[in-house]
């Protein structure tokens, strides 16, 4: 397992956000869970609504905003070494400008209550990415588009 980017990468995409100070990075040693069933940050805890069509996809990166905490944080999970070139290409081209626009949007006072999550997933054949973005244990959005770095 490896990570398809490091933190200077990271920082260098996000530089220049209004919470770029205040963003925790962390990178996770193990691939990431399969997406659509359970909470995010919530072992056991299952999703209300329908989100079953993203069984298929493994998160790769994700951020998050807890307002207990009054935390930002961005995750990166490993991948698997076969993988990597085209997961870096994902991300450098896809992932990261995704991420970096969902932590830079203007926001009502009301979206920071509770948790709020954006993960990032791929299909195990790496030929489509979903985004799904959470708050608590609701879906707030979600898309599958077709991976065209794959």
């Amino acid at each position: 397992m490896t990570h398809s980017i490091g933190a200077k990468r990271i920082s260098e995409s996000l530089s220049g956000i209004g919470i770029y100070n205040d963003l925790s990075v962390s990178f996770d040693k193990e691939k990431g869970h399969r997406m659509g069933l359970f909470v995010p940050g919530w072992n056991g805890r299952y999703m209300k609504g329908e989100s079953r069509d993203l069984l298929g996809f493994w998160r790769v990166i994700s951020a998050t905003y807890s307002k207990p905490l009054e935390k930002w944080t961005v995750n990166l999970k490993a991948v698997e070494i076969k993988d990597n070139k085209q997961i870096k290409k994902f991300l450098i081209e896809i992932g990261l400008p995704l991420l970096r626009n969902w932590l830079e949007s203007e926001r009502p006072e009301t979206w920071y209550n509770g948790h709020r999550h954006l993960q990032i997933g791929l299909n195990e054949n790496l030929t489509e990415y979903c985004v799904w973005e959470t708050h608590n244990d609701r879906t707030v959005e979600k898309k599958i588009e077709k991976n065209n770095c794959a």
